[in-house]
């Protein structure tokens, strides 16, 4: 009868040790620095395109200018999508690489939904920029865009809480978008900037607070010994 019930305490210790290391695996939020680094850098780069487009405007004229600051927004996308995958597969693993390589069973985002998600995040952007839409509600819809999109393909990619409190905070700023809170940045015509500062403020929050949760997932998996023993605490 003990045997049968030291059996079942070994079992169910496992079980959670299993829960515990997913946990671990799916809440490793600092390769989601190397987005954020390219989302600055993409910022940095249009407010430079603009200040050229300023001092040189007379020569290529509005629409010259129209077409750059388009160009860009087109580069910002692609590079956010091809360039930080790259990047991910190459680089994403070195900010955990003392604590082991974890191999998650990661479903494909299905293309249907990176065409609706580029349609509805780069859509208002380039209607905006056209004087079509609003700054506001272009901002707002992005932004719910992308929330929803990071609510998706975390779960998809294993990455749920990470997904999960960049998507909320995302939804957030594009309630408060909608009520009237006015961005930093934003003019009647190009609301860009603001965009990447919102999902970069979001991104840097992300990150801190997953990987804050993602340490206490390892400490409590360091607390615990295979076969359900509890490490013993050593008097000094």
């Amino acid at each position: 009868m003990s045997d049968d019930i030291e059996k079942e305490k070994k079992k169910a210790d496992l079980e959670n040790l299993g829960r515990l290391v997913d946990r671990y695996a799916q809440s490793r939020s600092l390769p989601l620095l190397i987005p954020l680094a390219m989302m600055i850098f993409n910022v940095v780069l249009l407010v430079s395109v603009v200040k050229l487009g300023l001092a040189y405007g007379t020569r290529i004229g509005r629409n010259g200018i129209l077409i750059i600051v388009i160009l860009v927004v087109l580069w910002t996308f692609f590079s956010s999508i091809w360039v930080v995958g790259k990047l991910l597969a190459r680089y994403g693993g070195c900010f955990y690489k003392r604590e082991g390589i974890i191999e998650l069973q990661r479903e494909r985002v299905p293309i249907w939904a990176w065409v609706a998600y580029a349609i509805t995040f780069a859509g208002p952007v380039l209607l905006n920029a056209f004087w079509i839409m609003p700054a506001r509600w272009g901002l707002t819809i992005s932004l719910t865009s992308f929330g929803i999109f990071m609510l998706y393909g975390g779960k998809k990619h294993k990455e749920i809480t990470l997904g999960v409190v960049y998507g909320v905070l995302s939804l957030a700023e594009a309630a408060a978008t909608a009520i009237g809170v006015r961005a930093p940045f934003v003019s009647e015509h190009s609301y860009f900037v603001p965009l990447m500062i919102y999902l970069v403020g979001a991104g840097l929050i992300t990150a801190v607070v997953v990987h804050i949760y993602n340490r206490r997932i390892l400490r409590k998996i360091k607390e615990v010994r295979p076969f359900g023993e509890q490490q013993t605490s050593k008097s000094d």
